[in-house]
């Protein structure tokens, strides 16, 4: 089964005119996640920029080179 999650809070940064909506992991409360929207997003238009987010974050994520502490 694919794992899922709730929106559970949208932030405005009215100085910055930045958005980001939060994400709470259905199976694990303490799975958390806030991602970058379009400034002013709507609630009607918030389900699909977070999983535009969501889907950019995972491109980002899966040519992401890991480094450690030298």
């Amino acid at each position: 089964m694919a794992a899922s999650a709730t929106i559970v809070g949208l932030n405005h940064d009215l100085r910055g005119k930045k958005s980001y909506v939060q994400l709470v992991w259905d199976d694990e409360a303490d799975k958390r996640l806030s991602l970058p929207v379009p400034f002013g997003c709507s609630f009607e238009d918030l389900p699909v920029e977070t999983a535009k987010a969501v889907q950019a974050l995972s491109a980002e994520t899966a040519a992401l080179v890991i480094k450690s502490v030298e």
